[in-house]
């Protein structure tokens, strides 16, 4: 797995990334370059890093001559959006490297452009590096002539029209979001004709070139009726070349797999007595060099810049524990027209309206890719963050959405942000219905708070720290409840997890709302990353200070545990404690609490609403966010079927558990009857038909055109519970029976002792009494619509399971579902006989017991044994 592509600074050589651009300059007259004066004559340069010249439409880029065959960083991104669609200004969404290093190189009367490789390393002048250059050839992304030249100084001025190509694969990337293969004529391209030079700045460490390039598509995806005019997208694109940072003025600090920061990584071929060849450094600020300011823009509204400025600064309490107490510095943009936040030596946090922003946060970064120094930061907010007003909750919060939170960074964040809020707008709800305040009311604090909180967590990645998804796992509940701990210590031990809003059932007392101030592995993190190490020259004279810096992950205080950990959709996470959106160490009483606020909410919310004359639209807000505490710790709970607690202390660490220790058999046992009770039991569901009854929108006048983004109204008008519960608990189900989950379930008896875990046989076991149960008792006879739904659902699984089991599904599992089915099919049998169903209950146990039936009897040539390497 990779880690966040907005951060990836790997070479561009091993990426075949993109395809050369073929420019007009290459087709210049035989005759060689003009004369500097006579091309330059009556054109006003732009002098910065390179001196910029415009002429005729086209841009030009003068090189000195030591500007040749030198390494500068380049950077390309989306300056404008879609409105929320695919692209966001500022970042780099798509599939490529965030920074990389660019070489300008003579060649007769051309310029040779080129991503030289970073990635594979060795000692200057020596064999392996001459081995290096040879087995990895740099990327020649363009040649473009050279325009002009002046004898005199050497400089040369080249035509930068390869930065009209497609760079950033846009191509690829409206391909992929809009799944055009399947509507042959509506893939987007590029139309030469109508791209073109936009604005170009010139500042004394950087260059800006700005690329108009519009996007075709004969038919246009429907996503943007009503929104834009899709036929041709303009995406404005902006280049910077920035100056890179003299190699040796800095340290590069080692990673280790116990600390979360961002690495740059290589492949060093210096010596082959090593264990790999992958060298980690950390991606780091140089606070040796200068601290890290930021300049709030002027497009931050006034009433959020002191909230930015206090959770920028509240680094600066990190950092003055290791002997740098104004690391942070934080300024207002200036009332200069001079000032330019694409000026690289400034660092900004910039406000975004999007039309289907739906409200997020993302920081980013660029480090030169040869040593990991971060170079450049930023942080984006999207003006939806703070809106508290009515949002369908149901868009919010899909059952159905993958638990994986997505392959990129910017997927990542954004998910976060939308967690963030989603949990923000479930706790407003819960303030509300147990009238801790009126219903509607927002108290300022609680958005401000809840504003730092995300600005924390943003800016934590800014100093290059990943996520830590174990952190909220540090604290008790007592500690979580008491203001005064929260204060000093936060929800969880690092605004690097990913934390939801602090509210309890009332009675109990709450701590702060949001994680608004450092957590202890904040400090810890920090000091392993900036803090100077006495002595120490090099990497590796720094190691084993580092070692024993690191070696406390032990502690709860000082756990870390990264993205990949929490990837349970594809099998590959294992460790229940590591979770997002759950609070304290006992995450399934957490959960309980949450549950009894979300009852609350739909008991009292009625009446709150009536009371107070709210619409129908704040009520079904409400509801919909009442369900946020069921779909979120349906996923804590599942996470326990067939867990393993994992350790990432080191051979030696000050109580290092194993690697691997078993989650308890009655610990998952209780994760499946929170599952049972909460989300398969007939009775979970009983909601109030005069609630449902209310639970609709508000409908507007629509005879006239008018935007999407105006009155986007839902499929129905009541609340699609049914729909939401069924896809849950199917989604649920297909978690816990995923063949990678299974394997490590049949793989628990190699590790454990018999009964010290769950089985293999306890998960069918469980859930087949959770789902049929009632089939044996008088039950059956008031059986609703929602668990008819999942009996079905269900009953086919198993039959799947035994006549086309997906690849890797251990042969223990495809024994256990024939087994199962008989016993479906017995209970079923004798349910049909029982007195007093009605005619749709008898069809529905008929139904299942023919289900089961078929799969039983069905003649089908035995398949092949599967290969080993066809598990996933």
């Amino acid at each position: 797995m990779r880690h966040a592509i907005l951060f990836a600074a790997i070479s561009l050589a091993a990426l075949g990334f993109g395809s050369p651009v073929r420019t007009a300059a290459q087709t210049a007259a035989a005759s060689g370059p003009a004369d500097y004066a006579t091309f330059t004559k009556g054109l006003t340069p732009q002098r910065g890093l390179f001196t910029i010249w415009r002429k005729s439409g086209k841009v030009y880029i003068e090189l000195s001559k030591d500007q040749l065959d030198t390494d500068f960083i380049q950077t390309a991104v989306p300056k404008n959006g879609l409105g929320g669609f695919v692209l966001t200004p500022g970042l780099p969404y798509l599939e490529f490297p965030s920074a990389r290093i660019v070489r300008f190189t003579r060649a007769d009367d051309k310029i040779v452009v080129t991503w030289p490789n970073t990635s594979f390393i060795a000692t200057p002048n020596t064999p392996a590096a001459r081995a290096v250059a040879e087995s990895f050839a740099p990327s020649v992304i363009a040649t473009a002539a050279i325009a002009a030249e002046d004898a005199a100084s050497g400089n040369v001025v080249v035509d930068a029209s390869y930065l009209l190509g497609d760079v950033l694969d846009l191509t690829d990337a409206f391909r992929f979001a809009f799944n055009t293969d399947k509507t042959p004529g509506s893939a987007y391209r590029l139309d030469d004709t109508r791209s073109y030079f936009g604005p170009t700045k010139s500042f004394p460490e950087n260059v800006i070139v700005e690329a108009d390039q519009t996007f075709v598509s004969a038919m246009p995806p429907n996503v943007f009726d009503n929104v834009i005019d899709a036929r041709a997208i303009q995406v404005d694109v902006k280049y910077n070349i920035a100056k890179a940072p003299a190699l040796g003025s800095y340290t590069p600090r080692l990673a280790d797999d116990r600390v979360g920061y961002y690495p740059n990584i290589q492949l060093q071929f210096d010596s082959d007595n090593v264990h790999e060849r992958n060298r980690r450094e950390i991606v780091r600020w140089n606070l040796a060099r200068h601290p890290m300011v930021y300049y709030i823009s002027n497009t931050v509204p006034v009433q959020y810049r002191d909230t930015i400025r206090g959770a920028l600064l509240e680094w600066n309490k990190a950092f003055a524990a290791i002997g740098y107490p104004n690391a942070v510095v934080v300024k207002d943009q200036p009332d200069d027209p001079n000032w330019d936040p694409d000026d690289i030596r400034y660092n900004t946090v910039h406000w975004l309206t999007l039309a289907y922003g739906g409200g997020y946060a993302q920081a980013g970064l660029v480090w030169d890719p040869r040593t990991g120094e971060m170079i450049h930061t930023s942080i984006v907010v999207d003006a939806d963050l703070m809106r508290f007003g009515y949002e369908e909750g149901v868009n919010f919060v899909n059952p159905v959405r993958a638990a994986d939170a997505g392959p990129a960074f910017a997927t990542r964040e954004a998910a976060y942000a939308a967690g963030a809020k989603e949990s923000a707008l479930f706790g407003l709800s819960a303030l509300w219905a147990m009238d801790d305040i009126a219903p509607g009311q927002l108290p300022p604090h609680y958005a401000l708070d809840f504003l730092k909180s995300i600005v924390l967590h943003e800016s934590g990645h800014n100093w290059g720290l990943q996520h830590n998804f174990i952190a909220s796992e540090a604290y008790t509940s007592a500690q979580v409840r008491s203001r005064t701990f929260t204060q000093e210590h936060g929800l969880a031990n690092s605004v690097m997890e990913y934390t939801p809003t602090n509210v309890w059932p009332k009675g109990m007392s709450s701590g702060n709302y949001f994680q608004t101030v450092l957590g202890p592995y904040d400090y810890y993190a920090i000091r392993y990353g900036y803090a100077p190490i006495a002595g120490a020259t090099t990497p590796e004279q720094e190691r084993p200070t580092l070692r024993r810096w690191a070696s406390q992950w032990s502690n709860p205080w000082y756990r870390f545990a990264m993205d990949e950990d929490v990837s349970w959709a594809s099998g590959h996470a294992i460790d229940p404690r590591i979770d997002q959106f759950d609070l304290t160490n006992d995450n399934l009483s957490w959960c309980d609490a949450q549950l009894r606020i979300s009852n609350t909410i739909v008991r009292t919310m009625p009446a709150r609403f009536e009371r107070t004359g709210g619409s129908h639209d704040d009520l079904r807000e409400a509801f919909e966010f009442a369900l946020f505490p069921t779909i979120r710790c349906t996923r804590v709970a599942w996470h326990y079927i067939g867990g393993e607690a994992l350790s990432r202390a080191h051979v030696g660490d000050s109580g290092a558990a194993p690697p691997l220790t078993p989650i308890s058999r009655s610990e998952s046992k209780r994760a499946f009857a929170f599952l049972e009770t909460h989300l398969f039991s007939p009775s979970a569901w009983n909601l109030q038909p005069a609630l449902l009854r209310q639970l609709v929108y508000s409908e507007w006048v629509t005879d006239l055109p008018q935007p999407l983004w105006a009155y986007s109204p839902p499929l129905r008008h009541d609340e699609p519970i049914s729909t939401i519960v069924e896809q849950l608990q199917q989604q649920t189900l297909a978690s816990i029976f995923n063949p990678v989950l299974l394997q490590r379930l049949d793989d628990l008896s190699l590790k454990y002792h018999a009964g010290s875990t769950m089985s293999l046989s306890d998960d069918f076991a469980w859930t087949q009494y959770a789902v049929f149960g009632d089939l044996r008792t008088p039950a059956v006879t008031s059986m609703g619509e929602v668990h008819r739904s999942l009996q079905q659902f269900y009953a086919r699984m198993l039959a799947q399971m035994l006549l086309a089991p997906q690849p890797g599904t251990p042969y223990d599992a495809q024994s256990l579902a024939r087994a199962q089915l008989i016993a479906l099919r017995d209970d079923a049998r004798a349910a049909r006989h029982r007195s007093g169903l009605d005619p749709l209950t008898t069809a529905h146990v008929a139904a299942l017991e023919s289900v089961a039936d078929q799969a039983l009897t069905a003649r089908m040539a035995i398949p092949p044994p599967m290969p080993a390497d066809s598990t996933p």
